[in-house]
């Protein structure tokens, strides 16, 4: 079948009218300030309130002069909250004063992260770009806002993406309302995530039922008498009895695991956007390549990448609780190219690939037998060529039996993107291509539309397996 997106268009930009008008308050007001991905600074509470994200620190120098009036502890500048993410400061009514308080840190150029903020529903801030905002690097600045509680008295804000993830390093409300407890916290969260059911034809790892050892963070293994590694994802509501779905997510060439793990830079968000859409229900994997620098990558040269990956399997496995028949790789670029090696060389090993504007970068030992197989890729790439696209997917269209066909893909200019099931085949290896209008990227934006497609698309080809 073929399923078409067709982009509307968004507002034209800037505050929602209500949210340029500051309320002014006659008597005494509650004062709720976060320091968010830090710890308690002064009034500013340690990092509370919000769903998803990640946080970061530096302990740069920050200049101040761009908050003149009443500004935090500079401190609070130097810690920050970043993702598609969401506060939720409870106990609030009325009306209220938000104020957020940003510096950019990590991007060097304007135009490279911009996002989007809403409170309560309603845009605040549309293509804001904190760098050109402020004029520089760790340069702090301030936007205030009106605002409303909601029915349930809550002032909720909102951060998505455009380019790059959002962030936020401290919030202040000011209004009518009391000082939230620590048990009011319990109010913004979701419930606890039960463990993800255990499919009837699961075959759990080694690791089930077992104390686990490895931690979150950056492991260590030994691959061909060196020692490699990679970084170790988790859900806290990890439950070794249930075996769980195993996601290997490749960087680029020039990237690394830990912007892949963070969703920093081209991912956008961790684990391009698959560690939020699974759920707390799968364990993630974020190898290292070789190399060092721009070169970093997956040259797999004598099948050496291969190797690093069984012997990541083999640990994992052995320690954590994983269904050996639903492990995946997915990757970007040259990560798509080892995720295309793996689909060749391990279809015994692997469930399905996820291939993110990639091609075959990384060789192609084997490649007979029949695996699940995604690919997108943009129709303007100017860094791998769709062709190169077209031909990995091409095949495995004819390895998994399908009815090879020459599929839709979207006009230059249009904004959307097409994807395409193949018909034909066995349904337990499907191959699906998604071209899209743009460049080089994992994470495709429909023209007008601030939150990319790929994910919940790659999420719902892995998860019906």
């Amino acid at each position: 079948m073929v399923i078409a997106l067709v982009a509307t268009g968004c507002s034209d930009g800037g505050p929602a009218p209500d949210a340029t008008i500051l309320p002014s308050f006659s008597g005494a007001v509650n004062v709720v300030s976060v320091n968010t991905g830090g710890p308690t600074l002064g009034e500013y509470r340690a990092d509370e309130f919000f769903y998803h994200g990640a946080s970061y620190g530096t302990d740069v120098p920050i200049d101040m002069s761009g908050v003149p009036d009443d500004p935090p502890p500079q401190a609070v500048f130097n810690t920050e909250r970043f993702g598609v993410m969401t506060y939720t400061i409870p106990d609030r009514e009325g009306p209220q004063s938000v104020t957020l308080y940003f510096t950019e840190s990590w991007v060097t150029g304007p135009g490279e992260r911009v996002f989007i903020v809403s409170i309560n529903g309603k845009p605040v801030l549309e293509d804001f770009d904190i760098l050109a905002e402020s004029g520089g690097q760790n340069r702090a600045i301030a936007r205030s806002f009106g605002a409303e509680a909601d029915d349930d008295g809550n002032i909720v804000i909102d951060f998505t993406a455009k380019t790059q993830e959002p962030k936020i390093n401290g919030i202040r409300v000011v209004g009518e309302g009391s000082t939230p407890s620590s048990t009011a916290i319990e109010k913004n969260d979701r419930p606890p995530v039960p463990p993800p059911a255990t499919s009837a034809d699961a075959v759990a790892s080694a690791g089930c039922g077992a104390e686990r050892t490895l931690r979150d963070g950056t492991v260590t293994v030994e691959s061909g008498g060196e020692q490699r590694s990679y970084i170790l994802r988790v859900p806290e509501t990890y439950d070794n009895t249930h075996p769980y779905r195993l996601v290997l997510a490749y960087h680029w060439r020039g990237g690394t695991a830990t912007a892949v793990a963070e969703g920093i830079g081209a991912t956008e968000s961790p684990f391009y956007g698959l560690w939020y859409e699974a759920d707390s229900s799968t364990i993630f994997v974020a190898p290292v390549g070789h190399g060092t620098g721009t070169d970093t990558g997956w040259q797999n040269l004598g099948g050496v990448d291969v190797d690093f990956t069984d012997a990541i399997l083999a640990q994992v496995e052995a320690d954590l609780c994983i269904d050996t028949t639903r492990v995946f790789a997915v990757g970007f670029s040259y990560g798509a190219g080892m995720s295309y090696a793996l689909a060749c060389a391990r279809p015994d090993v692997f469930r399905g690939v996820a291939l993110f504007s990639g091609g075959e970068l990384s060789g192609c030992e084997g490649g007979a037998v029949p695996v699940a197989f995604y690919a997108s890729h943009g129709v303007v790439d100017n860094t791998v060529d769709i062709a190169w696209g077209r031909a990995v997917r091409n095949h495995f269209a004819v390895v998994n039996g399908t009815d090879l066909l020459d599929p839709p893909e979207p006009e230059v200019g249009s904004g959307e993107h097409i994807c395409t099931v193949y018909s034909g085949g066995s349904p337990d290896y499907p191959v699906e291509w998604c071209a899209f209008d743009g460049d080089h990227t994992p994470n495709p934006h429909d023209a007008g539309e601030g939150n990319s497609w790929a994910p919940a698309e790659v999420w719902a080809f892995i998860s019906q397996f």
